[in-house]
């Protein structure tokens, strides 16, 4: 079975885009058509606001995992990552 993997991204309410897998395990970004009219630039120098599909570079790889910085800001950093998988183990979770 194939599985979609995407995450919608909302700023107050609003759809910005989506955010999507690719099979080199980048994360590739599209901003929605209403974003496109009404909002703004999440990360203007990455992520300027037009209608493409954006996939980080091999720099992105190395430093944020395959996200963009806008992204990867938004994750635990390494002590937070450690308590969530040990919260996880404990809810019967493995990773």
């Amino acid at each position: 079975m194939r599985t979609n993997k995407t995450l919608d991204a909302y700023y107050h309410g609003k759809h910005v885009g989506t955010l999507a897998e690719t099979p080199d395990k980048r994360i590739a970004f599209q901003y929605s058509s209403e974003w496109q009219r009404n909002g703004f630039a999440i990360s203007p120098f990455s992520l300027p606001l037009r209608n493409d599909v954006f996939v980080p570079n091999e720099r992105a790889m190395d430093r944020f995992s395959g996200l963009f910085g806008v992204f990867a800001d938004s994750l635990p950093d390494s002590w937070g990552e450690l308590l969530l998988d040990r919260h996880l183990e404990t809810l019967g979770y493995t990773l």
